[in-house]
């Protein structure tokens, strides 16, 4: 298995610390993993290694302050990140809760394979194959959640797992189930 680059960008005036980590062979997907309000892209260390195991290229990015005036524009800044990190195939963008507002402008350009929201918090668009992960005492995300599987309307694209007994106070801990990586590597692999 190949190591885990540590590398940091410049993406519209602002540095960025990404991890990459790329699989031996080329990749099957590429995995953008964005972290929630109080955590960083190491939340995602364990979940890289098992992906780049089974030969995708998995990116977790260390998103800058939410306050930066100059990330007023996500998609912007999103477009430049994958431009630097040379992503040409339509990436596979994995949120956690409030990082979902990253991925919305690129839903609505059409520049995503799947979106996976844990624990989201803004109403996804189901205009790619999606995966939503979120705690049963998730009182944001449930409802949310709950809601999408009720729709008559575009939930053809979504799929929805509820981790039991977690999700309370934060968002975090419905990573840390080994369902979370089972379901992952299944949206994956339907892709």
């Amino acid at each position: 298995m190949n190591k885990i680059q540590d590398l940091e960008l410049n993406i519209c005036g602002t540095t960025v610390s990404v991890y990459d980590a790329h699989p031996l062979s080329p990749p099957v997907h590429t995995l953008i993993l964005l972290h929630g309000r109080k955590s960083s892209r190491d939340l995602w260390l364990e979940t890289m290694r098992e992906m780049q195991g089974v030969g995708h290229r998995t990116v977790a990015v260390n998103l800058p302050s939410g306050g930066s005036a100059k990330l007023r524009n996500k998609g912007t800044f999103m477009n430049a990140l994958l431009a630097a990190l040379y992503v040409t195939d339509k990436p596979v963008v994995v949120s956690v809760s409030f990082s979902s507002n990253y991925v919305l402008p690129l839903l609505e350009s059409d520049s995503l394979r799947g979106w996976v929201g844990v624990s989201p918090t803004t109403p996804p668009l189901l205009s790619v194959p999606t995966l939503l992960i979120y705690g049963e005492l998730d009182v944001k995300a449930r409802p949310l959640c709950e809601g999408i599987l009720r729709s008559k309307s575009g939930n053809g694209n979504a799929t929805c797992v509820m981790v039991r007994g977690v999700g309370k106070v934060d968002h975090d801990p419905v990573l840390d189930h080994g369902m979370w990586t089972k379901e992952l590597k299944q949206f994956l692999m339907d892709l």
